[in-house]
This record gives structure tokens, sequence and C-alpha cells, in this order.
């Protein structure tokens, strides 16, 4: 089981919590007084994007996208702030190295940690932020390579139909898991600023906050074109694998008109009975597979001339 680690200077103390489990946050909220539902908040399963102000605290959850390599599914992970002017708890899942990496960049960086640990814990905080949602942007651009893929594959029929839906479902899956995780990032940033009393400070952070909102914008701008992207894709394929299936249905019915009448006709000469034309005759059997093949290349000729073929 991790513990928390923290950061102080000059009155701020950054608290870094690895892995959400009620042991630690047992601990913290002893230590700060947190409310008992935003530790129970905090804990597995993941909440919805929210933001609650309490008393000498603000307690928010947001959601970040997480991508596994391996299965090429797109998940999500949650980060549970709690700040107040001097204070700022972090706990999560350990699945975003940007994170981990500016809080040990803050502990060892003397120059850093002074960069960012002045004012108040909400130049922590929007730092954090930033460099969060830059760290999305590799992730668009790999969802926008897998859609390029794709689309590239969709005409060339290098592969089945089946393993095409499924690529196209799979990219449409991801984008949805994207959408959900970040569509509270901006309700939050906007009840943040709306909620915050003067400790906080934020009017000399507003450099941050335009930035804030302008990656969320650009992100979820991105988002919807990938979503109207790959809902033309699913439509397309659709609309091949159809046509494709009919042309099939086309072929088959054709050779069923093709060789029904045939079949009927070498029915009728095999029928033992007196009179039959052709049968006892020397050649006979010739006879009737040239009156067969006849009737099959007259009917193809008449299925060409209209175009049915």
């Amino acid at each position: 089981m991790k513990t928390a680690s923290e950061i102080s200077r000059q009155g701020i103390l950054w608290v870094n919590l690895p892995e959400q489990n009620d042991k630690e946050l047992r601990k913290l909220q002893k230590r700060f007084g947190f409310c008992e539902a935003d530790i129970k908040e905090s804990l597995p399963p993941y909440q919805r994007a929210k933001i609650i102000k309490r008393d000498h605290y603000y307690f928010m959850v947001l959601h970040f996208p997480v991508f596994d390599r391996q299965t090429r599914r797109l998940g999500f992970t949650e980060i549970d702030f709690f700040l107040s002017d001097n204070l700022l708890v972090t706990a999560h899942d350990n699945k975003l190295p940007v994170l981990e990496k500016f809080f040990n960049l803050c502990k060892k960086d003397d120059n850093v940690r002074a960069q960012f640990f002045a004012g108040t814990a909400v130049h922590i905080l929007f730092e954090l932020l930033s460099q969060l949602l830059e760290a999305i942007f590799p992730i668009l651009l790999h969802v926008n390579e897998d859609i390029n893929e794709v689309d590239g594959e969709l005409f060339a029929h290098k592969i089945s139909g089946r393993d095409m839906a499924e690529e196209i479902l799979r990219l449409k899956t991801n984008i949805v898991t994207f959408r959900r995780t970040m569509q509270g990032h901006r309700t939050v940033l906007e009840r943040l600023i709306m909620y915050s009393g003067r400790e906080l400070d934020l009017f000399s952070y507003q450099g941050y906050i335009n930035n804030l909102r302008e990656f969320a914008n650009e992100i979820w701008h991105m988002l919807e074109s990938q979503k109207e992207s790959i809902n033309a894709m699913h439509e397309t394929n659709e609309s091949i694998l159809t046509l494709r299936t009919n042309e099939v249905m086309k072929t088959l019915t054709l050779i069923s008109v093709v060789t029904f009448p045939l079949t009927l006709v070498a029915t009728l000469f095999a029928i033992d009975a007196p009179g039959r034309p052709f049968v006892d005759m020397p050649g006979g059997f010739w006879i009737i597979f040239g009156i067969i093949a006849l009737g099959a290349l007259l009917m193809i000729l008449v299925f060409k001339r209209k175009k049915w073929m």
C-alpha cells in the first residue's frame, strides 16, 4: 500500500496520495478535517466530475483519459482534489505519469518549487491541470491517426468487413469514453471560479484560467470532429456491407433463376414415360444437354441485355 508524500514551502503544502485507499484517506481526514462524504467519494468506484464548496476547502473530482496500448482501448482515471488557499491534496490511482513527474520535480528542484509554491495553492493546481490537459493532446492525435488509417483501408478492402466493423466500433467506443471523460472539465473550472472567495486569489491566475479554458475547448472541438468522422465512417462501412450483401444475394438469385428451369427440363426428360423425345435416340444425351445449355445461354443473354448482371 502506497502512502502519501508531501511538499511544503512558505506555508503552502501539497500532499500527494498515489493510491486511493481508505487508511491513508482517513489519516488525511483526521489531519485536515475533511468531510466524511468527500472521503467516501475519493474511494473507488469512480464518481462523476464535480466541485463542492465546504467550510474551509473545496473538493473537486476530475477525470482524465488513459490509453491501454495492449488492448488499444481508451479508459479513464480519477483525481480527487482537496483545495484551500494553502493546501492541495491530490488522491489518484497512479495512472497519470504527468502528475507524478510534476510532483517529483517540485520535490527535488528548489527553483521549480520556488516558482509554483508562491501565492496560494491554486498556483500548483492550475499548473498541474495545464500539464494534465496538455498531455491529452498526444492521445487525441493517436485517435486521429487511427481514424485516418481506418479511412484509408475502408475502400481498399484490405481487411474483411467484420474486422473493419470491429475496428470502427473500437474507435467509436474510444471517442465516446473520451467525451464522457472530458465533458465535466469546463463545468468544474467555471464553478471553481464562481464559488471561489478572496482566499484563493484567482484573479492573480487569469492567464492560467484562460489557458485551461482554451485547452478544454480545443479538446472538446477535436472530439466533436472525431465523433463526426467516425460516425460518417460507420455509416459508410454499413453502406458498403449492405451493397456487398445485395451483390451476393443478386448473384445467388440469378443462379437460382438460371438453374431452376434447366433442372425442371432435365427432370422432365428423366421421367420414365413412353414417347419421351430424344431419350432413346442415338446421341440423345447430347441433344438434351444442348437444349439445356442453349436455354441457359439465352437466359444469360436476356439478363445481360436488361443489365441484371
